[in-house]
């Protein structure tokens, strides 16, 4: 079966990129973590009318004793929580340090960087899930190994195409996604490439609109990668 072609070969990514990609998997599994403490605190202290204001880290620790003080009766319950908490930040912060010296070192990363949108955490993701850019014949073949494309069910005449597949990497994409959000709503500077994301978002809508984006900005990141250049801005047309 091998032999005729049935199998076809699996790409097996370099040492680095495995270690590499399993400090971003355990950053990502703290972040969820930290998220999901802050998020049963905030439940739990509403319960009691207590609420106040959004922060992460060690801000949220402190908004949080002061507002329980010292006598309160959740306290007992909540002071694990934020001992775990505390934990939980410290481990992050040593490997978003880790995580910005390898972006910093590595010449590829930073030029992935100079697309909107796409942060260290991004960039840092996409090159190293990616690993070797020789083994796509085009760019656009990124956003369906990525699980960025529709389904498409063929059968007769019949030729439809439904939602996204979401194969591939689930990590790598919704840093794609995040980058997609950024980049309408976050990036000042105007770029053809927002531009273009505005008006699709008027058009179709903004969740499909994120869809094509984060689609776009892979196929933007491979062309990138593969030039050996940078984000090209653009400049806006008179009205």
């Amino acid at each position: 079966m091998v032999r005729i072609g049935w199998y076809r070969e699996v790409k097996v990514k370099s040492e680095d990129s495995r270690k590499i990609r399993a400090i971003l998997v355990a950053r990502s599994r703290l972040v969820a973590i930290r998220r999901d403490i802050e998020n049963q605190v905030r439940s739990l202290t509403k319960e009691y009318g207590l609420l106040f204001p959004r922060a992460i880290g060690k801000q949220f620790r402190i908004q949080v004793s002061e507002l329980l003080g010292e006598d309160h009766q959740l306290l007992g319950v909540i002071a694990p929580l934020l001992s775990i908490h505390e934990h939980i930040c410290e481990q992050q912060s040593k490997f978003d340090d880790e995580v910005r010296r390898l972006a910093k070192s590595d010449e590829t990363t930073r030029r992935l960087m100079t697309v909107p949108g796409v942060g260290v955490v991004t960039a840092l993701t996409f090159r190293h899930t990616i690993d070797d850019v020789s083994r796509f014949r085009s760019a656009s073949t990124v956003g369906a190994y990525l699980g960025l494309t529709p389904r498409r069910n063929q059968s007769g005449e019949t030729d439809t195409s439904g939602k996204i597949s979401r194969w591939g990497d689930r990590l790598l994409r919704s840093y794609l996604f995040e980058a997609a959000t950024v980049l309408l709503y976050r990036t000042k500077k105007w770029s053809s490439l927002k531009a273009w994301g505005m008006k699709l978002a008027k058009r179709i809508g903004v969740k499909k609109a994120k869809v094509a984006i984060a689609r776009k900005i892979a196929v933007i990141l491979h062309c990138i990668w593969v030039d050996g250049t940078s984000f090209d801005w653009g400049q806006a047309k008179p009205a």
